[in-house]
């Protein structure tokens, strides 16, 4: 398959790793700034513009570069027909959405949005364990992610990349969704929002740094989420309380636990919390092959992509960043 990447920060080349691993695909960089270093999985052609791509040649492409940019790039491969893979979030407001949306609609293009949780074996362990009533009726969820910003690339100033910069679509509410879009994935569309900002200026970033947020679902379930880029050490979980008990999910342990009055059920999802990452990548790289040769639908389309948009924008609302 010949599949093009649009930008080859670090999720761009961790997409290329994993594609390099699933077949003899021929892939085609988009790139606006220095080349691969020698050290790296090389893509097997650089472009420097879209008008030097044969569209005619290109199965699938994704877009990977900063979030303030995804619609405007994904409006240009839409209008080459071409299927496509969006990184999350859908981008940092929601400008030319129409245009996109029809086009994607015209041209019957398939569209995959990067929530690569959705995938993990401990969310979708969560999901079913909900669906199949294991806990009675869900009630209420409190969802928790915390890193230190600072320490993801130490061999860069953060506060220059693309997640400390609003403009550029950063901040913890588009950069963290992933909270977000699976407890709507699990719960139903969000009828109202409440939220309040959290940290300050802890590390010093042009955009909002921590927040507290709660979500009134459609279905009755209230989700809360709290969402940080100071916390040391990582962490990440997830409470799911409902009327026959509870669920609770911690992205360093590979498990799922099932909590009721008088027992305790583990659920082994794995070996260890990078290999499950590692696997929530690649299943969702599977997925949209899978998609991009007609034999799944997207599990996170363009709407919920939209959806999730609308949610996030009300939220940076509620706390005066949009």
């Amino acid at each position: 398959m010949n599949i093009l990447i649009c930008g080859l920060g670090s999720i761009g080349r961790r997409h290329l790793k994993i594609l390099k691993s699933l077949g003899s695909h021929h892939i085609t960089a988009l790139r606006t700034g220095k080349s691969v270093s020698e050290s790296e999985i090389k893509p097997d052609a650089e472009i420097h513009s879209l008008s030097e791509l044969d569209s005619n040649k290109t199965d699938a492409a994704l877009i990977t570069n900063p979030t303030s940019q995804h619609i405007a790039t994904a409006l240009e491969i839409a209008k080459l027909g071409i299927p496509m893979f969006i990184e999350k979030p859908l981008c940092n407001n929601l400008n030319g959405i129409d245009e996109l949306s029809q086009t994607v609609k015209e041209k019957n293009i398939p569209v995959l949005l990067g929530y690569n949780m959705i995938f993990h074996p401990g969310i979708k362990e969560l999901k079913k364990n909900i669906d199949n009533g294991k806990i009675g009726k869900a009630v209420s969820a409190r969802a928790q992610f915390g890193t230190y910003m600072p320490g993801w690339h130490p061999y860069e100033d953060y506060r220059k990349s693309y997640a400390a910069n609003a403009e550029m679509g950063g901040g913890v509410v588009l950069t963290s969704i992933h909270e977000q879009n699976y407890l709507t994935d699990f719960f139903g569309d969000v009828a109202d929002v409440k939220a309040m900002e959290t940290g300050g200026d802890i590390i010093g970033i042009n955009s909002e740094e921590g927040i507290e947020i709660l979500l009134k679902h459609r279905s009755g379930v209230v989700s809360g989420i709290h969402l940080n880029f100071y916390q040391k050490p990582y962490y990440r979980n997830c409470q799911i309380i409902g009327t026959e008990g509870t669920l609770y999910w911690d992205f360093m342990i590979p498990e799922v636990r099932i909590l009721k009055k008088d027992s305790i059920e583990i659920i082994k999802t794995g070996e260890s919390a990078m290999e499950l990452l590692d696997t929530s990548y690649t299943e969702q790289m599977k997925h949209f092959l899978e998609t991009v040769q007609g034999k799944a639908e997207p599990l996170m389309n363009l709407q919920k992509g939209i959806e999730d948009m609308k949610t996030a924008l009300n939220i940076l609302k509620e706390i005066g960043r949009n």
